[in-house]
C-alpha cells in the first residue's frame, strides 16, 4: 500500500481494488478501468467502470486506515466512524427531498481491509467551483443552496453529536458537552505534537466557564459541516444547471445550526435569500458564532499541520485563531 499527499490518504492495489469490486458486485464482473480522483486529503477516491454488473460506472471510497491501538492514533474519535455514518445521514437527505448521493454498499467490518470502504454510483455532474459555471448561474445555484440547507436545518436529532452507523447519535443532550469534548480532544493531539501550547487548553475551557451561553441552544439539527463549492456538485437539466447532490456528509452532526460555518459568511446573497432565515444578532448569538469560529479555525490549524501535511494552510487557520482569540478576550472584557 502506497502513500500520498497525506498519511491519510492511501492508495490501494489494483488486485486490492478488484477484490473489493467482486465482494460487492459478484465474480462475474469486470472492472474494465478505474482512475484515482484528485482532491482528497483525507479519503481516497477512485472512479471504477465496470461491466456484468447492475451499475456500470461506480465511486470507490476508501477511509484511512484504522490504527492498531490508540498510541499516535492520527484520526479523531468521530473520524474513526463518520464514512459508516454517511449512508444514514444521505438518508436523511432523501426524506426531506435534498439529493444526495446514491450508496450501493458501504463496509466497515475490516474483514477484507482494514478500512471502512463504500461503493457509490458515478453522477454526472461537475463541481459548484467548476470554472464553466457563470457568475449569474452560481448565485441561482447557491440560491438553491440555500434553500437545501434550511431543509437539512429542519431535521432535528435526539440529541446533539455525530450520527453512528446504527442510526444513534453519539454526543450529549446538552450542546456545551458535545463542543467541549470536541475542543478537549483537539487540544490533547495538538498538546501531543507540541502544538500552540496553551492555546487549545484556553479554547477548551471556553466551553466550560460559559457552559449556560452554549445550553441555550436545546434543538440539534443537522449540519453538513464541511459546505463548500467543491461538495456541491451540479447538472443541467432542461437547459439549466441544478444541484444535482451535496456530497461528502460524513463530517455531519446533530448541532446548533449556526455551527454551519457557510452561514457566518457573506460571500453568496444567494445563499442567505435561499436560506431565509436570519442570523442570530443577539449578543449571546454572536457570541456563540465567535466561539464557533475559534473551535474551527483551531481544529482545521492542526488538522493541516499535523494530519493531513499542509502547512501553508495551517499558519493561515492558526494566525486566525489567534486573531479570533484576541476578538474572544475582548468581547468578555466589555461585558
Amino acid at each position: 500500500m502506497s502513500t500520498t499527499k497525506s498519511g491519510l490518504h492511501q492508495t490501494i492495489t489494483a488486485e486490492m481494488l478488484h477484490q473489493l469490486v467482486e465482494n460487492t458486485f459478484g465474480t462475474a464482473t469486470i472492472v474494465k478501468s478505474f482512475a484515482l480522483l484528485q482532491g482528497g486529503l483525507f479519503n481516497t477516491t477512485y472512479r471504477i467502470q465496470l461491466e456484468h454488473a447492475s451499475y456500470t460506472d461506480v465511486i470507490l471510497r476508501l477511509a484511512p486506515e484504522l490504527p492498531l491501538g490508540s498510541s499516535g492514533d492520527p484520526l479523531f474519535s468521530f473520524e474513526r466512524t463518520m464514512m459508516s455514518a454517511e449512508p444514514v445521514v444521505y438518508e436523511y437527505y432523501r426524506k426531506a427531498g435534498i439529493p444526495a448521493p446514491n450508496i450501493i454498499a458501504c463496509d466497515d467490518s475490516g474483514l477484507i481491509i482494514p478500512r471502512t470502504y463504500m461503493f457509490m454510483e458515478f453522477i454526472p455532474s461537475k463541481q459548484l467551483d467548476h470554472p464553466s459555471i457563470s457568475e449569474s448561474d452560481k448565485e441561482q445555484l447557491y440560491h438553491q443552496l440555500g434553500a437545501y440547507t434550511a431543509v437539512m436545518h429542519q431535521i432535528e436529532g435526539a440529541s446533539f453529536g455525530w450520527p453512528q452507523g446504527d442510526g444513534t447519535i453519539k454526543g450529549s443532550d446538552h450542546w456545551s458537552e458535545v463542543l467541549h469534548s470536541f475542543a478537549e480532544e483537539t487540544a490533547l493531539k495538538a498538546s501531543q505534537a507540541g502544538y500552540m501550547p496553551g492555546v487549545g487548553e484556553e479554547i477548551s475551557d471556553m466551553f466550560i466557564t460559559n457552559k449556560d451561553l452554549f445550553d441555550q441552544v436545546t434543538v440539534p439539527v443537522l449540519v453538513h459541516n464541511d459546505l463548500w463549492e467543491a461538495n456541491v456538485l451540479v447538472h443541467e437539466e432542461n437547459g439549466q444547471l441544478n444541484i444535482a447532490a451535496i456530497i461528502d456528509g460524513d463530517r455531519s452532526m446533530f448541532a446548533d445550526r449556526a455551527f454551519e460555518a457557510i452561514l457566518s459568511t457573506e460571500s453568496s446573497a444567494g445563499f442567505h435569500e435561499g436560506y431565509g432565515r436570519p442570523q442570530d444578532m443577539s449578543d449571546e448569538g454572536q457570541a456563540r458564532l465567535l466561539a464557533y469560529r475559534i473551535l474551527s479555525s483551531y481544529f482545521n490549524a492542526y488538522v493541516h499541520e499535523h494530519q493531513v501535511d499542509q502547512p501553508e494552510a495551517g499558519q493561515k487557520y492558526r494566525e486566525r485563531t489567534l486573531d479570533l482569540l484576541k476578538e474572544w478576550k475582548r468581547l468578555k472584557l466589555n461585558e
